[in-house]
Order: structure tokens, then C-alpha cells, then sequence
């Protein structure tokens, strides 16, 4: 399963500040202001749904030909 860039962006995010957020960085406020972003964003990604469309395509029937060899009546012009 393919996971969407919202979801990539917030767990990057998480990550960084699960391993370096509790040492006291300068970056840790943006990061936390980031999170809440980014998760305002991945849960608007998740409710998106996609309208499915009418009934399936279907190829159309073709009829069979005649026959595939070329009539043999002459052409007569008056």
C-alpha cells in the first residue's frame, strides 16, 4: 500500500521530534507548529473520496461480415 505525501511529510516530522526535540533545539517550536499543519492536512487527505462514475465502459458488438471474399458478380453499366 502506497502511503500519500501527507503521510510521509507528518511522519518525518513526528520522527525528527520524537529523536531531537526533547534536547532542547532552536528548530523545536517550528517543528511542533509544523506538526499541527501538516496533521490539519493528512486528516483532510484521508476524508477525500473519489466519486465513481456511471456504469462500466463496454466495447460495442460489431456484426460479422458477409463473407471475406469479394463478391463475384460483374459490374454491368449501362
Amino acid at each position: 500500500m502506497s502511503k500519500t505525501k501527507e503521510w510521509l511529510l507528518y511522519n518525518a516530522v513526528l520522527s525528527w521530534l520524537s529523536h531531537y526535540g526533547s534536547m532542547g533545539s532552536d528548530y523545536t517550536p517550528q517543528y511542533q507548529e509544523l506538526v499541527k499543519e501538516l496533521g490539519k492536512d493528512y486528516e483532510q487527505s484521508k476524508s477525500i473520496t473519489v466519486q465513481k462514475r456511471g456504469r462500466p465502459a463496454k466495447r460495442q458488438r460489431k456484426k460479422k461480415t458477409s463473407s471475406i471474399t469479394v463478391s463475384q458478380e460483374t459490374r454491368q453499366d449501362a
